[in-house]
């Protein structure tokens, strides 16, 4: 005879070590050790382009959404969260940013079920015209520049994979070619990222991490004969969780999922060029159709505040999401950024 007893308990068991998982998971963010927030290695990387937040909604949550996006903008954050597509995606990022710069992001995905996900992204920034100056001015004048412009460039294309090998996790990788050009410099290189995403079923918990820029050292050339001073890149760790706090019985606020959700969410980010900095981010949405976020980053000497709103329907076949994002810088300009994410 079947011993449902011993059912039961397994099943327990199997709760309670999911339960101290998340609780150890959750412990080992908090307990980051304020040694290392206090050791800075500010200027030391090229290519600081690759630090730019890609994704309205992302940046709008303080950028603490590695374990809450699992649409096609995951790939610029998290390539695990991929999975999360329903058939095709594809999305369309610009940003304002600070000095007159704007940034072009894009990306288009697919997830075959039983087989895993495949996205191809991309990320440009166009320097403008810049006026070029001298160091000295030979007339002796204060004013340097000779009535020349020049121009540069920057440039990441890549493509994601990402596989969900149990109903609760997911792993990807993200390949990408890597260009910056300045003047008559120029570099190129191949680097990578990898995370993971896991939903623990519990209370709403989700956990994740991610490690973006992978590669080797950035040459700058003036000619294919002479190598320049070797810089390191952008090597960014992310560990984060999410919580739904409202919109379901079994969460801490309960209530309708189908009138209201609320999610809490909190990302350490450790760089190989500064101290640890933290990200909090909330999100509530409305119907599953209008959202309202807002988030702030710590240990930032400008954009730590951020909020924003979404407007998501169904046209016709497609299910389109519009997202808006402000960020607050003191002595600088605001940054405004409007995404769009087309399903299929």
């Amino acid at each position: 005879m079947f011993d449902w007893t011993s059912l039961t308990i397994e099943k327990k068991g199997k709760e309670v070590r999911i339960k101290t998982c998340v609780i150890a998971c959750l412990m080992a963010i908090f307990s980051i050790s304020p040694a290392w927030a206090a050791f800075n290695k500010s200027g030391r990387t090229s290519l600081q382009f690759l630090k730019i937040g890609i994704g309205s909604r992302q940046v709008a949550l303080g950028e603490a959404c590695v374990a809450n996006t699992n649409d096609i903008n995951s790939v610029f954050w998290n390539p695990a969260g991929i999975t999360g597509i329903k058939g095709l995606e594809t999305s369309f990022n610009y940003a304002s940013w600070i000095g007159d710069l704007n940034i072009l992001g894009a990306a288009i995905g697919y997830n075959l079920e039983g087989v895993g996900a495949i996205a191809l992204n991309y990320v440009g920034l166009d320097y403008g015209n810049i006026s070029e100056a001298l160091v000295t001015s030979p007339t002796g004048h204060y004013d340097t520049r000779t009535g020349l412009n020049f121009s540069g460039s920057d440039l990441s294309i890549g493509m994601a994979l990402a596989r969900q090998f149990t109903d609760r996790l997911s792993i990807g990788v993200n390949i990408k070619y890597i260009q910056e050009e300045l003047f008559i410099y120029k570099t190129s290189i191949w680097g990578f990222d990898v995370g993971s995403y896991y939903d623990t079923g519990w209370k709403g918990i989700r956990l994740a991490m991610s490690a973006q820029n992978f590669s080797g050292k950035a040459r700058f050339l003036k000619t294919k004969e002479e190598f320049q001073q070797t810089y390191d890149l952008p090597l960014i760790f992310r560990l984060g969780w999410s919580i739904d706090l409202l919109g379901g019985e079994q969460l801490l606020l309960g209530g309708n999922p189908e009138l209201h959700h609320l999610s809490f969410n909190m990302d350490v980010v450790h760089t190989n060029d500064y101290a640890e900095r933290y990200h909090l981010g909330l999100e509530y949405k409305l119907f599953d159709q209008f959202a309202l976020r807002t988030g702030y980053r710590f240990n930032y000497e400008e954009g730590n505040f951020s909020a924003g709103a979404g407007f998501n329907s169904k046209v016709g076949p497609m299910q389109i999401q519009i997202d808006y994002a402000y960020v607050d810088y003191d002595f600088l300009d605001a940054t405004h950024r409007f995404s769009m994410v087309i399903g299929f």
